[in-house]
């Protein structure tokens, strides 16, 4: 392998592949050997940079998880989809695919970069329209996890960025592996004693649930459906 290959040329697929992929069952050696069968080369020897560039991306998308792929990148994946099953995630493959396939579901973007040069490069991307709505949306927070963030409700990507910026400023990742979180006394509650970066929206999910509409508000949205259609209170 060419030792001096640029491992930033494989972000944007290495994105695409963490996007669709189900944190439970994803690792960097299956990734790995995804991009390798992807670019038809051998990272072997570059295996702890790859791993290192996979855990960092890794940690971006969790904080960010809206995340655009190219029609391309999706035809890439569908390819490799049989030999990596445990990879990548039937549901959030299907969920894609729908969304490449149905132009009225979909939006398209096209990827404008700053310089001149690089602004004929635009991609076009598939996103969902529907997903600004639901990062933005508020949820609940268990009572151990509003003791760790001091916020009773909070939308799920702040969630996962404030735990992230926590894990970074007290440098709680493993020197040895940096997958593993190493849980201070704040974090022990709700992640145990530690846990993988792979676990971590998983362990969450437990600890955040939606936030029902209250019954006045309720009372207040039939009283108005009524009085639309002249029905007297």
């Amino acid at each position: 392998m060419d030792q001096n290959i640029d491992l930033n040329n494989y972000v944007s697929m290495l994105d695409a592949i963490i996007s669709v992929s189900d944190p439970d069952k994803v690792s960097p050696k299956k990734i790995r050997k995804a991009l390798e069968q992807l670019f038809s080369v051998s990272l072997e020897n570059k295996k702890k940079e790859v791993n290192e560039l996979i855990v960092a991306r890794f940690q971006i998308l969790q904080a960010d998880p809206h995340i655009l792929v190219s029609n391309e990148e999706f035809q890439n994946l569908k390819m490799i989809r049989g030999n990596y099953d445990a990879l990548l995630s039937s549901k959030s493959m299907e969920k894609k695919h729908k969304l490449t396939e149905s132009s009225k579901k979909t939006r398209i973007q096209v990827k404008k970069k700053k310089s001149k040069k690089s602004s004929k490069d635009g991609e076009k991307k598939v996103a969902n329209p529907n997903s600004n709505a639901i990062n933005s949306m508020k949820l609940r927070l268990s009572d151990d996890l509003y003791k760790f963030l001091g916020e009773r409700e909070l939308p799920r990507t702040q969630v996962v960025k404030q735990v992230w910026d926590y894990i970074k400023e007290h440098n709680l990742q493993s020197p040895e592996d940096r997958r593993e979180i190493i849980c201070d006394d704040r974090m022990r509650p709700i992640f145990g004693d530690k846990m993988t970066m792979f676990a971590l929206n998983k362990i969450l999910s437990k600890h955040l649930t939606k936030i029902e509409p209250k019954s006045e508000e309720a009372d207040n949205s039939r009283l108005s459906v009524k009085l639309e259609d002249g029905t007297q209170a």
